[in-house]
This record gives structure tokens, C-alpha cells and sequence, in this order.
């Protein structure tokens, strides 16, 4: 039991590894608008399931490797995913018994905040003009969520990451 147990956080990384992949694989220009917050969706969900292990640091620090992933200014996705950690470690214990739907309009919520931060550093950089199309990745993000949780919950379950 401790071997599975010591291997068991491998899990957790290859869950962030496809992520990450996921998030810059190339789309054509009208769907890449709406790409969905797969990093801050993958983040939230071990921060939700596992508020005691995973937290301010594991979002900080998967925030700067998406900095370098995907080419961002240096701390900008960290400070984004440090406010999902926030809200989601003061709101664990509710999120939790939300039903699925719920549980899709708070991520919509939390993502729309991280993406309303990225959109507010990117306009002060003069990087993007700011526009309400940037909300719409907290939308898909919404819907993907009870999918994105579902097979999250079973990776979990399935190889006890605790």
C-alpha cells in the first residue's frame, strides 16, 4: 500500500501535463477565443479535492510554469491562479456539496475572475484591447467542468491520491 500511495502524486502531474498541452494546442482563430482555462480548471479541482495538500504554492508555481509554457509576462497566470486558490480554499467546504451545475456556475464565476485579471494586466501592458470575449473561456470552462471533475474525481479514486 505505501508504494501506491509514495506513486500516487504522479497523478496529479500528468494531470497538469495534459493541462498544459491541452491549452496550447493550436486552434483555429474562431474557436481559440473561447479555448477553455484547462490549467485553472485542473488546479481548482485538486485545490477543491484536496485543500490540505495542494494550495497557495502548488498555484503559484504551476502559474509560473504556464508563464513559461505559454510565453506570458513573468507572474501574470501566477497571480491568476493565486486568486483561483483564494476563492476556491475560502469556498471549499460549500463547493464541495454543490450539485454539478452548481458547482459549473461557480467555475464559471472563478474563471471569470482569473480571466478578467489576465485581461486587466494584458490592457495595462497594451497588449489587448479589453473586450468581453475574453469572458469566454470561463463560459466553455463552465461547461466542461462537470467532465473536466468527473474524470478527475475517478483518477483520484482509482489510484488513491490523497
Amino acid at each position: 500500500m505505501s508504494i501506491q500511495k509514495a506513486n500516487a502524486h504522479w497523478v496529479v502531474w500528468l494531470s497538469l501535463l495534459g493541462a498544459f498541452l491541452l491549452s496550447i494546442v493550436p486552434l483555429p482563430a474562431w474557436i481559440s477565443i473561447a479555448r477553455p482555462s484547462w490549467v485553472a480548471m485542473v488546479v481548482l479541482y485538486w485545490i477543491l479535492a484536496l485543500p490540505e495538500r495542494f494550495g497557495l504554492f502548488f498555484a503559484f508555481f504551476t502559474g509560473l510554469l504556464m508563464d513559461v509554457v505559454l510565453g506570458t509576462t513573468f507572474g501574470q497566470n501566477s497571480m491568476g491562479l493565486l486568486l483561483v486558490a483564494v476563492i476556491v480554499l475560502g469556498l471549499h467546504r460549500r463547493l464541495r456539496m454543490f450539485p454539478w451545475w452548481q458547482q459549473a456556475f461557480m467555475v464559471f464565476v472563478i474563471v471569470g475572475f482569473y480571466q478578467l485579471l489576465n485581461l486587466w494586466i494584458r490592457s495595462a501592458l497594451g497588449r489587448t484591447p479589453p473586450t468581453l470575449w475574453y469572458l469566454a473561456p470561463a463560459l466553455t470552462s463552465a461547461a466542461f467542468w462537470p467532465w473536466v471533475s468527473a474524470v478527475l474525481r475517478y483518477l483520484r479514486r482509482s489510484y488513491r491520491v490523497t
